[in-house]
């Protein structure tokens, strides 16, 4: 299988570098940025973890031309749902300290006015990500095709999501075990609804989300999220509630998203399978609540402090800082 992996990238690499001199003139780089973040982690008050962490992450968008593009994401991190590594921890003396950057996620990217095609190593998301989605950190070796009907998104994905362990994607083997369809559909400005089917290795599951906007007043409004997400071989489930607001903003509007807030329950059994603690969210089996409070420092958006709690069985308190650089 390594092969088909060598093959499939060799295809992207040579395709973009055959392009790319032909096409200059009309190239550009349209996105680039420096996602620096640093955060103090207590697990079990000090007894499980006490330490600090940090990240980076570089996501790049090069306009090869015609609207195609050459997208991808150099990230910190040493596994699939996390970025973060560690800076110091409190319970080891003398610990090796890593900071390796890797290559996560490499891609071509052409748009139409009504669908999208990505292939090469792609996001795992194609928009907002989901509690019971799978992680933003993480990736699909394979392709995405996605077009809309009417009010409706259909998206279907398959591809490779093997070696966990491996964020670099020139290193990981190419195993064709996921597919997925998704379904999305608006019913009115405020109100959305997805569903979807996949398949990892030989494990069927089914996920499903309602998300809505409610406005109280004029000032400001909440959303409300809805998820369940089912493993159809033996019945366990995932399931989460989500609320989101700007909390500050209701007693001032010049104060709006310097505190904005988000409170998610979720419940994962534990024979949910691997895909159930691939989830962008995932803390521990079992039921947690979390408390997230993130917002701007500056104006311009470019530094923000977040912090979250989580209350479950082994309680966990973080608080942090992220700077964002670039175009």
């Amino acid at each position: 299988m390594k092969g088909i992996k060598i093959n499939i990238y060799l295809i992207l690499l040579l395709s973009a570098a055959l392009l790319m001199p032909i096409t200059t003139q009309g190239q550009s780089l349209e996105n680039f940025k420096m996602i620096w973040e640093a955060r103090y982690d207590n697990i079990s008050f000090g007894d499980k973890q006490n330490r600090i962490q940090a990240s980076l992450r570089i996501p790049f968008e090069i306009n090869l031309f015609d609207g195609y593009y050459l997208i991808g994401l150099t990230s910190t991190g040493s596994n699939f749902t996390s970025r973060w590594e560690n800076v110091k921890d409190f319970r080891v003396s003398g610990e090796n300290r890593r900071f390796n950057l890797n290559l996560r996620q490499l891609y071509l990217q052409k748009e139409w006015e009504n669908s999208r095609i990505q292939f090469g190593s792609i996001p795992t998301v194609k928009g907002n990500v989901s509690s019971t989605g799978l992680g933003s950190n993480g990736w699909i070796d394979g392709g995405r095709f996605q077009f809309n009907i009417s009010s409706a998104i259909v998206e279907f994905v398959a591809g490779s999501l093997t070696d966990l362990n491996t964020p670099n994607f020139l290193d990981r083997n190419f195993i064709l075990n996921y597919f997925e369809t998704e379904i999305s559909k608006k019913f009115s400005e405020n109100t959305l609804a997805e569903i979807s089917y996949e398949r990892l290795g030989k494990d069927d599951y089914l996920r499903g989300e309602y998300r809505v906007d409610i406005y109280p007043s004029a000032k400001n409004y909440f959303q409300l999220t809805l998820e369940s997400f089912v493993h159809l071989n033996n019945s366990s489930v995932s399931y989460g509630i989500t609320f989101e607001s700007d909390l500050l903003k209701w007693f001032n509007e010049d104060l709006e998203e310097y505190a904005e807030l988000k409170i998610y329950f979720n419940h994962t059994d534990e024979k949910i399978g691997t895909r159930g603690f691939l989830t962008d969210d995932f803390y521990r089996f079992g039921n947690t609540l979390t408390i997230e409070l993130t917002g701007k420092i500056t104006d311009d958006k470019k530094i923000r402090w977040f912090s979250e709690n989580y209350i479950s069985k082994d309680p966990r308190f973080l608080v942090g800082l992220r700077i964002d650089l670039g175009k």
